[in-house]
């Protein structure tokens, strides 16, 4: 069979007439689609190819995406984009729900757990957000995403992470203020704790954003796109206001590196505290979700712990930091009801 269009010329063989017919029909009924495949661009470029590009536009604000594009370019960089299909990503899908997950920059071995659902969910959305883009963008010839006809796995609210227990917290902060490797870490984890703040809202947090007389700090340009101001009180408070006192005038960050172009150690400095605490299975990450179960426990409302913690979707994310406390409200339930309800 020969198709001739626009100049170009594709010439394909079969064993029987009937495949040939049965090939004609798919190519008419969506004749660009194949033209691609039988040799366009798709078959010139590579996942790596539009990955790269993506990354070199990308002004995201979460800091993962890169290492996750990172893992598909690593592992599935080199197919051409004529053969990165829907199989490809549901063997990808697979390979990341099995394989161990890195850590705190430690060396991955198979002891390690595997990462969770959502966690994969991330690496999906990642890579479909660089195929939406090339479709948009109109690069190499791209014109369907692999990964829009995969289901996102359903993600469990009460599996989204873990509160730092009561009985850690003294032993935890402890561990972090006899930090050699970052002085500040207690400062930060404190931080963390009393405001809800995201990892990285606060290490792009300068002093110019930090009000030590009302007791504020002001997170700007945040995931979901605006600026949030939160009170600080208590013992944050206090010694945020004597860690300004030896801040470093060459850097505005609240949290400066050791350059003025770099970033803290700051997994280095968490994993050796978590270890010197004897915490497991604690992730900075975990300090916001402690936050919003501290502010469950004290009574606020969904709506409250929404924007106090900028939860772009609002009170239906935060339902999980409500059904969190739900148990310890127990005792209080069964003695205001036990009166009325009655034993019958």
């Amino acid at each position: 069979m020969r198709i001739r269009r626009k100049g170009k010329t594709i010439v394909q063989y079969f064993k029987t007439k009937r495949e040939a017919s049965d090939f004609s029909n798919k190519v008419e009924a969506d004749f660009d689609r194949w033209s691609r495949l039988l040799g366009g661009e798709l078959k010139k470029h590579s996942l790596a190819d539009l990955i790269d590009r993506y990354i070199r536009q990308w002004s995201g604000k979460d800091h993962n995406t890169p290492s996750r594009l990172a893992w598909w370019r690593e592992h599935y960089g080199e197919c051409s984009l004529a053969e990165f299909n829907d199989d490809t990503v549901r063997e990808a899908i697979a390979r990341l729900k099995t394989e161990p997950a890195p850590h705190g920059g430690k060396v991955v071995t198979e002891a390690d757990k595997p990462r969770s659902g959502p966690t994969v969910n991330r690496y999906r959305a990642a890579i479909s957000a660089a195929y939406k883009t090339a479709i948009d963008g109109g690069w190499f010839g791209v014109k369907d995403n692999p990964v829009a006809g995969i289901r996102a796995a359903k993600e469990n609210i009460s599996g989204f992470g873990r509160s730092l227990k009561d009985e850690e917290r003294p032993t935890l902060l402890k561990a972090c203020d006899a930090s050699t490797i970052w002085p500040a870490l207690g400062v930060f984890v404190r931080l963390a704790l009393a405001t809800g703040a995201r990892r990285g809202e606060l290490l792009k947090l300068v002093w110019a954003d930090v009000d030590l007389k009302r007791g504020s700090l002001l997170f700007r340009d945040t995931k979901n796109g605006d600026d949030r101001r939160v009170p600080l009180i208590g013992d944050a408070l206090k010694r945020l206001k004597a860690y300004a006192k030896v801040r470093r005038m060459d850097d505005p960050r609240v949290f400066p590196g050791r350059t003025t172009e770099t970033p803290p150690q700051v997994d280095k400095a968490w994993h050796a505290a978590l270890t010197a605490a004897g915490i497991d299975s604690l992730r900075i990450h975990d300090l916001r979700h402690s936050c919003g179960s501290y502010l469950a426990r004290a009574g606020c409302s969904a709506f409250q712990i929404a924007a106090i913690l900028g939860h772009r979707s609002g009170p239906q994310l935060t339902q999980r930091y409500v059904h969190l406390h739900a148990d310890e409200s127990r005792e209080l339930m069964e003695g205001a009801l036990a009166g009325v309800l009655g034993d019958g």
